[in-house]
């Protein structure tokens, strides 16, 4: 704001210091000799002119480069509080992405753990199943032997009849077979 105040005063004393100048280098032909009392004249007028713009100019030209600095410098606590922000972000990201590494090998290895039991119950139910069919297995076998085993004593049975059959009738006479139909009745009769 002060610095628009003091660009109409710069430009003006720039002029000034331009004309003074331009007074000095003409000279008129003058033989060369230097006129000390118009040098006099012109170095007063410039301490003069410096002194008025020193005067009117510092107190703008102080509060401009006050106003920049202090701009600066308050651009540069606003970046420096940026940038500490930025960093504390930064960290915070660290540690949440940290923390979430942790998290996933934690989840992975009770997820290992969850399989590697759910594993052991299978093969426990595997070996439970195995057992069971194995002992039908052994009842079937047992069940299957009982019954053949009866079944060959029945047949032996009838054969062992059948032989013995064979062989009364072919070693029993007619006096043999008269003597077991008495024995017969007689055990009948006494049975009564």
């Amino acid at each position: 704001m002060r610095a628009k105040g003091a660009l109409p005063l710069l430009c003006a004393a720039s002029l000034l210091a331009l004309q003074g100048i331009c007074w000095a280098s003409e000279g008129g032909g003058g033989g060369g000799h230097l006129n000390w009392t118009d040098f006099a004249y012109r170095l007063v007028a410039f301490v003069i002119l410096v002194a008025i713009l020193v005067k009117l100019l510092k107190k703008p030209i102080v509060g401009f480069l006050t106003s920049r600095r202090e701009e600066i410098q308050q651009l540069l606590a606003e970046l420096e509080s940026k940038r500490l922000e930025a960093e504390q972000r930064s960290s915070e990201s660290k540690a949440k992405l940290a923390a979430l590494e942790e998290e996933t090998k934690r989840i992975v290895a009770e997820l290992i753990a969850e399989g590697e039991a759910e594993r052991q119950k299978i093969i426990a139910s595997a070996h439970k199943q195995a057992d069971y069919l194995k002992l039908q297995a052994q009842l079937a076998i047992e069940q299957e032997m009982k019954a053949a085993r009866e079944s060959l004593r029945e047949e032996i049975g009838d054969l062992t009849v059948e032989a013995a059959e064979a062989l009364v009738r072919k070693n029993l006479g007619p006096a043999d077979q008269d003597r077991l139909v008495r024995d017969f009745m007689t055990r009948v009769v006494e049975a009564k």
